[in-house]
């Protein structure tokens, strides 16, 4: 009985050494799909899943993620490729789940591995390969301002609707009250555009029907100019009276100013006359590249300042233009060139104009991002003159791509923004030469393409400080042809270092992507509103349409 235990103990040790010494099972990973999106109805798309551990025989299957539900998704057939990849053919039922799906593939041996949410079903009409993370939480669309029509045509027809935007509040009787919110709306092709005005509801940022006041019928939008495309909008106040005016700028000709006006009682209507600024013959041959509106003479009514840089063969150094509104006409004022004289500096192609330093009256800030190494921000005090400043210089390319001045860490301060590549960079007032940044806003991970090209904004959401930049290009889907586009919106109290609060991109694609969602940006200061452009978008049966988004915080 000693023998015949002993025996069977020194066999059980040499099968335990003998399955020791054997290769472990190779583990089944499933680390992506291409393409990792298919719309409803797509039918026998063939995906190449890529991971490690595939056998022979292996076959993929498709589930809602976190589920054994398929969702609609079938697998036609499941091909060997290697132990690295393999290639799924699968047909996306009409009515299937709009959702994220798991992959889960199972060897001959049964052996499985799970690459969680790798793939997409989205809404039919959606390109392959492209998704939308679509709005953030916080947020909540409120309306679009170019609606489908009931003969399937969009409200608007011009096209590429969203160029620019820019929004002001409107007391329409003097009460003290805001009634109305004007957004003013960039639109067209090259010699094609339309400039809007759209009358919107301070609550609730839909289209008002009627004037609030008088409870009158009223157009909505408004025409306000044809023929010019502008893809800068501006707002400020050129005379003095309260209501706010605007300025197209960057567009085919020249730049054009929009004096407001409100009528009495009993009608209490906004009415707009149209101003083209005159290319001066002091500057360069690129017009208006850049534009902001503000008080530089301190005398409580806003100047224009345009900025030009040199044409091919152009000798004239870059520079910024300052104009002024008076008794029925703009008149140019004076100008600031490039102080170092580098023609090729971009100085002038970013402007803010506002109270940076503390002292008395508003600074001109502008921007030169390709001056010095990684680009410039030069800043005149007031009054704004050619011999008189200071600068800041980038450390990273394209440093003063934009500039803004806004107090958006709410210390009731104003603080200069600076936008580089894909930072946004807070200086927080009052700035005095020398001084550093102290936050650095990084645009989310793989989603900076077109980085606040060409708008962003600044200002306040509600009680917060914001900095929204647009990245029409922005995408995460590589085989997505044209990008999805985004808005990376951060909100104060910001870190030093951190990424975008909320990131916007389009409620869906169907009909197509490449719509260059965020190419216009708008923030309504002190109001729960965001509200973006993606002026290719295809609305309704209206190819190219336009589409302009307003996101209310929630």
């Amino acid at each position: 009985m000693k023998h015949q235990r002993y025996s069977s103990a020194v066999n059980v040790a040499l099968l335990f050494l003998v399955f020791a010494g054997l290769p472990a099972a190779a583990q089944i990973q499933v680390d992506s799909a291409s393409p990792s999106a298919a719309p409803q109805g797509t039918v026998n798309l063939d995906v190449v899943i890529t991971g490690n551990g595939f056998k022979k025989g292996a076959v993929a299957q498709w589930f809602v993620s976190g589920t054994t539900n398929p969702g609609g998704v079938t697998v036609n057939s499941t091909t060997y490729k290697g132990a690295t990849q393999l290639t799924a053919n699968i047909t996306v039922a009409p009515d299937a789940v709009i959702s994220g799906f798991d992959i889960v593939v199972t060897n001959a041996d049964r052996r499985t591995g799970k690459g969680t949410d790798k793939f997409a079903v989205t809404l039919k009409g959606t390109p392959i390969g492209c998704t939308t993370t679509g709005t953030p939480s916080g947020f909540s669309l409120a309306t679009v301002l170019n609606p489908v029509q009931p003969n399937g045509a969009a409200l608007i027809t011009t096209g590429t609707l969203g160029n620019a935007i820019s929004v002001r509040p409107i007391d329409l009787n003097r009460d003290s009250v805001v009634d109305t919110l004007l957004a003013f709306v960039v639109s067209g092709g090259y010699q094609t555009g339309v400039t809007y005005l759209f009358l919107l509801d301070p609550v609730t940022g839909k289209r008002q029907a009627t004037n609030p006041v008088s409870g009158i019928a009223w157009q909505n939008p408004m025409t306000l100019l044809t023929g010019l495309r502008g893809t800068q909008a501006e707002a400020g106040d050129v005379n003095g009276d309260g209501v706010p005016d605007f300025l197209i700028a960057n567009t085919d000709t020249t730049a054009y100013l929009f004096v407001g006006s409100l009528s009495g009682p009993p009608a209490y209507t906004v009415s707009y006359t149209s101003y083209p600024i005159a290319h001066p013959a002091s500057a360069p041959g690129y017009w208006q590249i850049a534009a902001a509106m503000g008080d530089l003479d301190g005398d409580g009514m806003d100047e224009i300042a345009l900025g030009a840089r040199p044409a091919k063969g152009d000798k004239t150094p870059p520079g910024v233009y300052i104009f002024k509104y008076s008794a029925g006409a703009v008149n140019f004022v004076r100008q600031i060139n490039d102080p170092t004289g580098v023609l090729s500096s971009l100085f002038g192609s970013a402007i803010a104009i506002g109270n940076v330093d503390g002292n008395p009256g508003n600074e001109l800030v502008v921007g030169a991002k390709t001056g010095g190494a990684n680009g410039l921000v030069y800043v005149f005090p007031y009054p704004a003159q050619q011999s008189n400043y200071f600068t800041f210089a980038g450390t990273t390319p394209s440093f003063g791509t934009v500039v803004g001045v806004a107090d958006v860490n709410m210390d009731g301060v104003p603080d200069l923004v600076v936008i580089n590549a894909s930072q946004a960079l807070v200086y927080p007032g009052y700035v005095h030469a020398g001084e550093s940044f102290t936050n650095q806003l990084n645009g989310a991970s793989g989603l900076t393409d077109l980085w606040a090209y060409p708008n962003s904004d600044m200002g306040q959401v509600l009680t917060s400080g914001a900095v929204a930049v647009g990245a029409p290009n922005a995408t995460l889907d590589k085989n997505c042809q044209g990008g999805v586009g985004a808005v990376h919106l951060f909100t104060s109290p910001f870190a030093s270092s951190q990424y975008p609060n909320s990131v916007f991109e389009p409620p869906d694609l169907v009909g197509g992507s490449g719509a260059q969602y965020g190419f216009g940006v708008a923030i309504v200061p002190g109001y729960p509103f965001v509200i973006i452009g993606e002026h290719f978008r295809p609305v309704g049966t209206t190819a190219g349409a336009g589409q302009v988004y307003v996101y209310k915080a929630n």
